[in-house]
């Protein structure tokens, strides 16, 4: 008889807030055990994954206990938004050895997180696609990467929340896996930066994200990811939105330009679970539902 599958605990940090849920998965779908949520004085994201203040990494951990304390799962999953990490595709040959494979990786990962030679570069990465070109097949590998400092902070919450270990999710990717049927346009309009997802069925396709908030660039951002993915603005079956400032006059430009209007994200559909709150509420959960998929 096979083991019951383990359930899901699963975090994010975005500005003063973090959410929180913990999944069990099951053969009917998913189901939530636990959600909330905790607001803080100080900005808990720039702690975490920058500045490092020790007094608010133990706050944010007492937060998290609180919440999710005595899970029945074995690893605690961050949701993090892209503008604290390193986070970007590369596309390798299909047919290269796992260790060239690799270290080509680890080699760009440097590059952009601008570390010295002598640096350890961690590499978290998941294969996304695989593209036919002339050159031969080509794998869509998505990385993300987060300074040693950080993995310290984020072992911190894990032992602290009783965990044995934890692991990273790009919030792209994870707002791609709530994003519904068909090809799907998902923008996340903070107030500091704009990220973006396109998803088909749930399957991620391509992720960006840029830290301009103008309507314009909005609208180029997430027409550049479609380019990027392979969709055509008269495939998509919806413009899903989530974010602190996913407003008309921040989506209208990108409505007009894809054909599609612009809804609020469902985080919740693949659940059989809703709170009963404001879509807007219930759209900014996308990152720590999604990652929990």
């Amino acid at each position: 008889m096979s083991e019951p599958a383990r359930a899901v605990a699963v975090a994010g940090l975005s500005g003063r807030t973090l959410r929180f849920a913990e999944v069990v998965p099951g053969e009917t779908g998913p189901s939530l055990r636990r959600l909330g949520a905790a607001d803080f004085d100080f900005d808990a994201e720039r702690a975490i994954f920058e500045t490092g203040n020790g007094a608010a990494l133990e706050t944010v951990a007492e937060a998290l206990v609180e919440g999710l304390g005595g899970t029945a799962a074995d690893t605690l999953v961050l949701a993090a938004h892209p503008t604290v990490t390193t986070s970007f595709f590369s596309r390798l040959p299909v047919a290269l050895a796992p260790d060239v494979r690799a270290g080509q990786l680890r080699q760009e990962t440097a590059l952009l997180a601008d570390l010295s030679p002598t640096q350890a570069v961690r590499v978290r990465s998941r294969s996304v696609r695989v593209e036919a070109t002339p050159q031969g097949d080509r794998e869509w590998v998505h990385v993300v990467h987060v300074d040693e400092t950080v993995h310290v902070r984020l072992a911190r919450l894990a032992e602290v929340l009783g965990v044995g270990g934890y692991d990273l999710a790009d919030s792209t990717r994870a707002a791609a896996a709530v994003a519904g049927p068909g090809a799907s346009l998902v923008v996340g309009a903070f107030s500091e930066h704009t990220e973006v997802a396109v998803a088909r069925d749930g399957v991620f396709l391509f992720g960006t994200h840029g830290p301009s908030t103008a309507p314009a660039d909005t609208a180029y951002f997430a027409l550049a990811a479609l380019q990027q993915a392979g969709i055509g603005t008269a495939d998509l079956a919806g413009l899903r939105v989530y974010g602190d400032d996913a407003t008309d006059e921040r989506l209208d430009l990108t409505a007009e330009f894809t054909g599609a209007e612009a809804t609020w994200i469902d985080p919740f559909s693949p659940f059989r679970r809703r709170p009963e709150a404001d879509p807007a509420e219930l759209a900014a959960f996308t990152p720590v539902l999604g990652a929990a998929l």
